[in-house]
């Protein structure tokens, strides 16, 4: 400390801003951002770039408006090119001219250095107008848009929609495009073409009703969070990895959907996805398909490709374990399975489920059915002690069903603790205990029974194995 106020120069306060602008763009977006409360220098870095339109709020919808707010974009992408920035772009009245009290944020916008751009607009955040979204990503070319790989929108207005044709028209070599929390949007219509398009989200769109992608050659990667809508894939034909989070949801969007009509819809969206190759999804999504006495015998496809399947729900209870065992008859080539129990993706109770589940259908086909390629299977966040009659239950199925699995290991919540998998007869108990009783305690060995004849060993991972999970 006293080094410091005999050098001024060595505070951080004098790192030069040109230093300082090259150590932040070597720094991915979310950590950057961090780097505002290290000293006011950092936090000058961050000076959002002011830009006020003098454009009646009322004519924001118009071409030329929409022109004029692509045209500010555009040059902000081009300044600083290997720095981060920030812009604010606001209205303000054209009878007042004043910057002050008449003015209104419209959006912010953060430029990454890694050719990516972030909007997040303002305004209608209560009552928030209902439109769709036409998403055309053409062969327009244009010096600035046409660099662009990573676009996130956030809570997109109805007002919003005077420009963005114009600029998805102009990023032809976009590569992972998002959408989030735009609470009045209602639909998405994207058609990718010939462009680089490989990822595609869309998250939390309270007011969404269906999702159509079509025209996508190059599209590989589709994530979904939000409500139950109707999703619908068309030439579509690279796409192998697809996220259906249906969090928060036992009802169907929008108050005019039609429930019973789901399961006509779910069910092409699955076979849509047969040739992928990686999948994760809600467990409710399987066990309530299951309970519309829908077996997976019914279908006629099966899921041939698929390498990775990742289960997630909120708990684990007969219906979801029953609905997963039966899925799992239309995944012949699987060779990874992730098991996991996460609050975050427990569904809110609706109207629509305040009645009892029926009994689940157990699938002709699971009864012959051999996971012949699974090699591994991991459980995440199960409470060993309150859950071990569903574990147990699914550790003994896909033990009989893999034939050649090499690895099944369990993790309790938080990543407390993890434990490999074993099954071995009861006769072998005592010898185990005899070998283990100079152990440690919080290290010794874990038995679940099973049945008379064997039970399960969990032994503790050790810390140099944990690369292993």
């Amino acid at each position: 400390m006293a080094e410091n106020e005999e050098n001024p120069g060595s505070s951080i306060d004098n790192i030069p801003y040109e230093i300082l602008n090259q150590i932040i763009s070597l720094i991915p977006l979310k950590e950057a951002t961090r780097t505002i409360i290290l000293s006011s220098s950092w936090k000058h870095l961050w000076t959002p770039l002011q830009v006020f339109l003098n454009i009646n709020s009322d004519q924001t919808t118009s071409q030329q408006s929409g022109q004029q707010m692509n045209h500010f974009i555009s040059s902000f992408l081009n300044t600083y090119q290997n720095s981060y920035q920030i812009l604010n772009l606001s209205l303000i009245k054209p009878k007042g001219h004043v910057v002050g009290d008449q003015e209104t944020l419209f959006l912010k916008a953060i430029k990454g250095v890694n050719k990516e751009l972030y909007i997040t607009f303002h305004g209608e955040i209560e009552n928030p107008k209902v439109f769709g979204l036409s998403i055309e990503l053409s062969l327009c070319e244009n010096d600035h848009f046409c660099s662009l790989k990573t676009l996130h929108l956030r809570s997109i207005t109805s007002r919003a929609g005077s420009f963005l044709p114009a600029l998805f028209s102009s990023c032809r070599n976009l590569e992972t495009l998002s959408l989030e929390k735009c609470s009045g949007l209602q639909y998405i219509d994207l058609k990718a073409h010939d462009s680089l398009l490989k990822k595609f989200v869309v998250l939390d769109c309270e007011k969404m009703a269906s999702v159509t992608i079509s025209s996508a050659p190059k599209l590989k990667c589709f994530l979904y969070r939000g409500t139950l809508v109707k999703i619908v894939f068309k030439d579509v034909p690279n796409l192998c990895d697809v996220t259906l989070n249906l969090k928060g949801t036992f009802e169907v969007a929008g108050d005019h959907g039609d429930f019973d009509s789901c399961e006509d819809d779910l069910v092409p969206l699955l076979a849509s996805l047969k040739d992928i190759e990686v999948l994760t999804l809600s467990g409710w999504l399987l066990e309530w398909l299951c309970t519309r006495e829908t077996t997976f015998d019914d279908v006629d496809f099966k899921f041939d490709k698929l390498k990775d399947l990742s289960w997630i729900d909120g708990c684990m209870n007969e219906q979801k374990r029953d609905s997963l065992a039966c899925f799992l008859s239309l995944t012949p080539s699987l060779e990874n399975l992730f098991i996991k129990i996460d609050e975050k993706w427990s569904p809110l109770q609706s109207p629509h489920f305040h009645r009892s589940w029926p009994q689940i259908r157990t699938a002709k086909s699971q009864k012959d059915s051999h996971l012949e390629h699974l090699k591994m299977v991991k459980f995440f966040g199960f409470k060993i002690e309150e859950e071990n009659q569903n574990l147990i239950w699914l550790m003994d199925f896909l033990l009989k069903k893999a034939i050649t699995i090499k690895k099944m290991s369990v993790t309790t919540p938080e990543n407390k603790v993890s434990w490999w998998v074993s099954k071995v007869p009861q006769s072998h108990l005592k010898k185990m205990a005899s070998t283990t009783s100079s152990c440690n305690s919080s290290k010794s060995p874990l038995i679940l029974s099973l049945n008379h004849k064997c039970c399960f060993q969990l032994t503790a991972v050790n810390d140099n194995d944990k690369f292993m999970l």
